[in-house]
């Protein structure tokens, strides 16, 4: 088994759903600020086009951070590169904290509905770190 590859898969697939849920919220709120938070169940006609253009910079930058992870995952996890394991467990990571602290904590989000992307996350690194830390198969790289 190539666990570099495996790894890559985790990240690449965690990269593909925050871009399909983040432009799915740009969409949304694209249509109006309510539509916008009804994903999160937040249902009101009081949102003002302040709050919908702050949700839908935040969602861009999440489509942002989404494209950054897959294209890591495609470019450098594929190929075992600690570098890449790195910077993709440090985005990914980072991000899914946000997500536990902002959205789940607080029950916008359900574990159920987060566990998806945390479980893509944990399987990305684990892989990835078996790749990089294995004695066999091909050695790990850094960013070339």
């Amino acid at each position: 088994m190539n666990f570099a590859k495996v790894g890559a898969v985790f990240f690449i697939l965690w990269g593909i759903i925050h871009v399909i849920g983040g432009g799915a919220i740009l969409f949304a709120a694209a249509e109006s600020p309510a539509q916008g938070f009804a994903i999160y169940g937040a249902h009101s006609d009081t949102y003002t086009e302040l709050a919908g253009n702050v949700l839908s910079y935040l969602a861009f930058g999440f489509v942002w951070i989404a494209v950054l992870v897959t294209y890591i995952g495609v470019r450098y996890n594929w190929s075992n590169s600690q570098s890449g394991l790195a910077l993709n467990t440090v985005l990914v990571g980072m991000t899914d904290i946000g997500l536990i602290v902002f959205l789940v904590l607080p029950g916008f989000l359900s574990w159920g509905e987060a566990s998806p992307g945390l479980l893509l996350f944990t399987g990305g690194v684990v892989f990835g770190g078996i790749a990089c830390n294995s004695a066999h198969g091909q050695s790990a790289r850094t960013f070339e």
